[in-house]
């Protein structure tokens, strides 16, 4: 899967870490025979991140595509589509691989937020961005429900990017959000979509939450020279560092 353009992939407990999700949205309500769902990422442009394609709201399954500003550099956006490409890419290669080894998969994609956190991908960010430890918010996640008993991995400890920071509240220009309250309970879905809306009539989506937001170690700059280089942790299964090339 790495191979195929994940930065990191993570297994999640199908019955953990699932509470906050409607029944119906639950990995074993989706496929009852679900016993482990591959989690993954993959490194995105934060300068395209949400920006033209996305994100859809719930159930909506058009994705309207604004116009491009001659500011954005075209290698970047390029850089954008192929990054939602190799999420395909990346959920065949996982279905080659679990298939050809007798596993059976199902094709309903389950909650990625919810699963990134329960795999220990990533963490809720105060807006409710799910934040990478190198990342941050820049990248697509994707995930696979399969009947292949894998060790789960665990959620993330000690890993609190948010503690001090309000930047993505206060540049929330809905103003959806009570700084006092932690994700969910504290953002208003219906104000955070109204202003979205008038924001999407004009050809364009609201991402300040993606593009203030200072987590991660990967600077905005060095985002596209990352080489991925996988390597073995004794009892951790798969780690994963990364390099940057200077071009």
């Amino acid at each position: 899967m790495k191979q195929a353009g994940a930065f990191d992939v993570r297994i999640a407990c199908p019955s953990k870490g699932f509470d906050r999700v409607p029944e119906e949205e639950m990995p074993l309500s989706i496929w009852p025979e679900c016993r482990s769902v591959v989690v993954f990422a993959v490194a995105m442009s934060p300068d395209c991140n949400n920006i033209f394609i996305g994100p859809r709201a719930p159930g909506d399954a058009r994705r309207n595509l604004g116009p491009v500003p001659e500011s954005i550099q075209s290698e970047e956006y390029a850089i954008d589509r192929l990054a939602r490409l190799f999420i395909a890419s990346v959920t065949l290669k996982c279905i080659q691989y679990l298939t050809h080894f007798g596993n059976s998969v199902s094709y309903k994609v389950p909650p990625l937020k919810p699963s990134a956190q329960a795999s220990g991908l990533g963490v809720y960010g105060r807006s409710g961005l799910i934040l990478n430890p190198v990342l941050g918010n820049r990248m697509c996640l994707g995930a696979v429900l399969t009947d292949a008993d894998m060790e789960p991995d665990l959620e993330l400890n000690g890993f609190e990017p948010c503690t001090d920071c309000f930047l993505c509240i206060n540049n929330c220009p809905a103003g959806a959000y009570n700084p006092e309250v932690r994700y969910p309970d504290g953002w208003s879905y219906e104000t955070c979509t109204a202003k979205r809306s008038e924001i999407s009539a004009g050809g364009l989506y609201c991402h300040n939450c993606f593009a203030v937001c200072p987590a991660g170690k990967i600077a905005d700059t060095d985002l596209l020279q990352i080489r991925t280089v996988e390597s073995i942790s004794p009892g951790h299964g798969f780690s994963l560092e990364y390099k940057q090339e200077n071009r």
